[in-house]
């Protein structure tokens, strides 16, 4: 007998049927396959998931009271009369300990399990509490704080890559956007804009990069999850700073935008609805689903956002909410229709 959750269990009848059809097996070959599945209530996998999710939650409420808070480090500062650097270099050897031990269980454990990815987090944020200290101990060199992001950055993908993690991985993608963010702002003088950009005009040119970077992790023998934790990312950074930018355009200041004038944005909104419909159909000729379904979300998104810009004080609501929902119905039944006849 053969156990399966209630999803792969209806993915196999739906095969069975579909060769039943095709005439590759009898009705009696089929009844006697739907016959040895057992559909398991329990979804293990599911429920172990949010225990870890809980876990990680709790840890990092933990390492908020404990080290964020600075009081016990400080404490033991003045009793052992450590500096910065001391309890940097503490922390990296600690840090490297920690990414030993993950070596380690990653020989014993070979196969995934959210157990095994858990232990990572203890170097995240070992390794952050080193970069901290690093840069208290040489006053971040006059505030420049956005290169110990990238320092933290560094530090994450590189161990990400060759410990194979992906909350490692997820880390660096976390890191270098306040390292982008606060390096281009300190060469730009605290300026508002870099390089005539804005800051979303900014995050574009980066989430374009982290694309390119994902497309050329994927041609590599990198770790698939990592390079399509880089692929996905960087396409969902491209679509928010898109999604800001068709608000605020290239406005360099909250004061500057509250004077512009509405019609003088629409360049950002055309030029926005055609970058979500660009991403709907390269994910369509892809077969990349969740590149597709991006697409569409954020081409949802960009309706709303306009009906409550230009729409919301002149169009009765009940009624526009009405033909959204008539209008979803349509497209998720054309969709039903059409994946039906490929199946």
């Amino acid at each position: 007998m053969l156990e399966l959750n209630k999803r792969d269990a209806e993915l196999i009848e739906n095969a069975i049927r579909s060769w039943q059809q095709e005439s590759l097996i009898s009705e009696e070959q089929g009844r006697s396959l739907k016959q040895s599945i057992k559909v398991v209530s329990a979804d293990w996998q599911s429920l172990s998931l949010y225990i870890f999710i809980g876990a990680v939650s709790c840890a990092l409420m933990s390492f908020g009271a404990l080290i964020l808070d600075e009081k016990w480090i400080e404490i033991l500062k003045r009793k052992l009369s450590l500096t910065d650097g001391v309890i940097a270099g503490l922390f990296l050897l600690l840090s490297a300990f920690l990414c030993y031990q993950g070596w380690k269980r990653n020989k014993q454990q070979s196969f995934y399990s959210f157990n095994r990815e858990l232990f990572w987090l203890l170097p995240v944020l070992s390794i952050g509490v080193f970069v901290v200290y690093a840069g208290k101990s040489v006053g971040y060199f006059d505030k420049n704080y956005g290169l110990f992001w990238l320092l933290a950055t560094f530090c994450y993908g590189i161990t990400g890559i060759v410990f194979r993690s992906r909350l490692l991985w997820l880390a660096t993608l976390l890191s270098l956007i306040p390292s982008y963010v606060k390096l281009s702002t300190w060469i730009s003088h605290d300026e508002h804009l870099f390089l005539g950009m804005n800051l979303p005009c900014r995050m574009v040119l980066l989430a374009a990069l982290i694309i390119l970077l994902g497309w050329v992790l994927r041609r590599q023998r990198v770790y698939q999850p990592i390079a399509d934790m880089t692929w996905n990312g960087g396409w969902l950074l491209f679509l928010v700073s898109g999604w800001l930018i068709s608000i605020f355009g290239n406005c360099g200041t909250w004061e500057e935008w509250q004077q512009l004038r509405q019609v003088h944005l629409l360049q950002w909104v055309v030029w926005y609805t055609i970058q979500c419909i660009a991403v709907l159909l390269l994910g369509s000729r892809l077969k990349d689903e969740f590149l597709r379904d991006l697409g569409m979300l954020f081409l949802l998104l960009d309706l709303y956002t306009r009906y409550f810009e230009y729409l919301w004080d002149f169009t009765n609501k009940g009624l526009f909410f009405g033909v959204l929902a008539l209008l979803g119905w349509w497209t998720g039944k054309l969709v039903e229709r059409r994946m039906r006849k490929r199946s």
